[in-house]
């Protein structure tokens, strides 16, 4: 199996009401003591949930933390001067780290500068594109809160020691990830891009046309926005982090976007297009004759995480995304409205979730089925 998206879920607390107010605390992560300065987002006998003003969710027990103070200041974001100060301290230079700054992105790389220029160019176009062709159906999306980091490591060593000190144990075919506590994409360069002169545009622009062409290149451009849109579309109103969205749209939405552009010059467009390796999967389910798959799918978040059942439901998932955006576009835009106004403390179970669908699709499920499957099919 080839599974190379990552996206983390972290349990959350029992929750209970809290004040606001500009929070200072001090307490350990991973180990290390870490002064922070932000808001509590959820607060319970058993720890809080808080929110630094980089945008970074920190899940504190009782027992890490050693203080804390208030005042009546309303929260706000660092400027981006001061994120890239920050991570200039995180990621320092005489590490081999580089920071670039770009209008919605700070990227942070130890690779070619021609790699780290042409994912910045992908990342502004998904996320300006994302908004731009959402918003013409009727959401109403916005910019970032805070300037969204990407890390980008040049060698898998690197990649994987990061992901450690994360708490994570990825496996070896994992390329790039999307953290909701840190709110960052961290992946590692298979490009080969380091052969690059720095500063040298016109070897840039060969270098980008010449893995454009490898065979993995749109595999691996697809997994970079895929895990991209995971970042914007948490960070752009369209869903909030920790809430119970479905797992089946938060990855059909990547999905729906992944799809990358051989004949595009950096690789990806703007306009969805048929996912082929995800329609290829998911001709290869509906040959098994599932039964009722959507509503198990909508039910079930662990059959996109189950290694039996991943692949057959994130085909699911595209193709249910898909035929819903090109085909019930209103009813669709009012469903993610709908999920986008849940928060962490919202309800969730099987039948919300069926209740939810039904809301904005109807009822008729052996309609629902019979057009989807039948639009479906004919791509």
């Amino acid at each position: 199996m080839n599974f190379h998206y990552f996206f983390i879920f972290i349990p959350i607390f029992l929750f209970c009401d809290i004040s606001f107010g500009l929070e200072y605390i001090e307490f350990k992560n991973n180990g290390k003591l870490r002064s922070e300065t932000g808001e509590i987002l959820i607060e319970a006998d058993d720890g809080i949930v808080f929110k630094s003003r980089d945008g970074q969710y920190f899940v504190i027990t009782p027992e890490n933390l050693f203080s804390r103070r208030k005042d009546d200041k309303a929260f706000q974001a660092y400027s981006t001067s001061e994120c890239i100060r920050r991570l200039e301290s995180e990621f320092p230079k005489s590490a081999g780290y580089k920071i670039m700054e770009k209008p919605h992105f700070l990227i942070v790389y130890t690779t070619s500068r021609g790699f780290a220029q042409w994912y910045s160019r992908i990342l502004e176009r998904v996320c300006n594109g994302f908004k731009s062709y959402w918003n013409s159906r009727g959401l109403n999306l916005t910019d970032p809160e805070f300037p969204l980091v990407a890390v980008i490591y040049s060698n898998r060593d690197d990649f994987f020691k990061h992901a450690e000190a994360e708490g994570l144990k990825l496996s070896r075919n994992i390329l790039a990830y999307y953290n909701k506590l840190t709110n960052r994409v961290v992946l590692c360069d298979l490009s080969g891009f380091e052969s690059v002169k720095e500063n040298d545009n016109k070897s840039e622009s060969l270098t980008i046309n010449h893995y454009l062409r490898q065979p993995e290149a749109l595999f691996n451009i697809a997994t970079v926005v895929h895990e991209a849109t995971h970042q914007i579309s948490m960070n752009n109103g369209m869903q909030q982090r920790f809430a119970p969205y479905p797992l089946w749209l938060a990855e059909g939405i990547a999905l729906f976007h992944e799809t990358p552009d051989a004949k595009d010059s950096l690789g990806w467009s703007l306009t969805p297009k048929v996912n082929g390796i995800r329609l290829k999967d998911l001709r290869k389910y509906f040959q098994k004759k599932p039964t009722d798959p959507i509503q198990k799918m909508l039910k079930d978040d662990n059959l996109l995480r189950d290694p039996n059942t991943v692949v057959d439901n994130y085909a699911m998932a595209w193709g249910l995304t898909y035929f819903l955006a090109k085909t019930k576009r209103n009813q669709f835009t009012n469903y993610l409205k709908k999920l986008a106004k849940k928060n962490p403390q919202s309800d969730d179970s099987p039948k919300i979730r069926i209740k939810e669908f039904e809301e904005c699709f109807g009822n008729d499920w052996e309609k629902f089925y019979k057009d989807c499957d039948n639009y479906l099919k004919k791509l």
